[in-house]
């Protein structure tokens, strides 16, 4: 939906005009050509309330409604991006349909239709349960119909997620990488973060040796002490903006050019498999590396930042079970050393 140069409360989508004035409750569409005496005609008898207030129940307007709605105003961008991509498919497949009439075997079948993608399956779901919930609080849905999307079972994680770098390819990597893609790569390293929050990193978050920020999908504060190849690392780095990782003038650049230059970069290594291990990947380097070096989990949390155990389970995969287990155990041998000496 957009304004552009239109009159107020006037909004184009796909070819057509709509009057919209929430604070009445008007809905209503002008056929007329913009800028027409009729147009204005209408348009005037729309402002004065004088036509009917229709409002349709149906996907379309639920949608208009949820995106003028609080709660979606106060997601992340990214998250409000990666809503209205989904949120666009659905409104292209059910945009006319009253969402009092969809039920969860329509909303199963959209998941199983998408079963190829099973990330974006889920997202699917997850996102109509969103939907769905707004259909209730604007009187879409009656209470007693609950909410039909939720309940759906969701495609399991066919991995533990993204692949840790082989010691290979990270020898190679170091090699051949060019400056900028080496500094993205030590940062991802050395804190674990996540890369949207590692290009966000400032010289002025780095004092006495740890850096302090905020996580940009958690807003969760961390201070975290540089590792020391980390800090070493960084003595190298011509400081030419306020961010780390700039551009050749020192300027901040975006997540797409950083994720292109790696990808380039992978491309041209000799190991074969080079180009099926993500940026991300590197978060789960950091996470092994820790629980290797004899942390527990919340030791772990405290420097990546991951919400719950779960997480963990995934990032640290089984060098966290064996971790815990040889701890466990030495412990447990201790005890009974103990016992023999009583």
């Amino acid at each position: 939906m957009t304004r552009k140069n239109l009159p107020k409360y006037v909004y184009e989508d796909r070819g057509y005009l709509r009057f919209i004035r929430r604070s009445r409750g008007q809905s209503a569409m002008i056929n007329e050509d913009l800028g027409t005496p009729e147009f204005w005609d209408h348009y005037n008898r729309l402002i004065k309330g004088r036509d009917p207030i229709v409002v349709k129940r149906n996907f379309e307007a639920l949608i208009l409604s949820y995106f003028e709605n609080d709660a979606y105003k106060k997601l992340k961008p990214r998250t409000q991006a990666d809503y209205r991509k989904y949120i666009s498919h659905i409104r292209e497949i059910w945009g006319e349909k009253d969402p009092q009439k969809i039920e969860t075997h329509h909303i199963y079948e959209l998941h199983r239709a998408n079963a190829e993608r099973w990330r974006q399956a889920n997202y699917l779901v997850q996102v109509m349960v969103v939907l769905m919930n707004h259909a209730r609080l604007i009187g879409f849905l009656k209470k007693e119909h609950g909410n039909p999307a939720r309940g759906i079972p969701l495609f399991k994680q066919q991995s533990e997620g993204w692949e840790p770098w082989p010691d290979d390819v990270r020898d190679e990597f170091e090699k051949v990488a060019t400056s900028r893609a080496r500094l993205v790569y030590e940062l991802c390293l050395g804190t674990g973060q996540r890369i949207g929050d590692v290009l966000k990193i400032r010289w002025s978050h780095i004092k006495g040796g740890a850096y302090d920020f905020t996580q940009g999908k958690t807003d969760k504060p961390l201070w975290i002490p540089l590792t020391d190849r980390l800090e070493d690392f960084l003595e190298t780095v011509e400081k030419k903006g306020l961010t780390v990782i700039t551009d050749k003038d020192g300027r901040p650049v975006s997540y797409r050019t950083v994720a292109e230059e790696m990808r380039k970069v992978k491309a041209k290594m000799e190991h074969h498999d080079a180009a099926n291990y993500v940026t991300h990947g590197l978060r789960k380097n950091a996470t092994i590396e820790l629980y290797q070096s004899g942390c527990d989990d919340e030791m772990v949390r405290a420097v990546t930042g991951h919400s719950g155990v779960e997480m963990l389970k995934k990032y640290g995969g089984m060098v966290r079970q064996r971790e815990l287990a040889t701890r466990a155990q030495d412990a447990r041998n201790q005890f009974e050393q103990n016992k023999k000496k009583t």
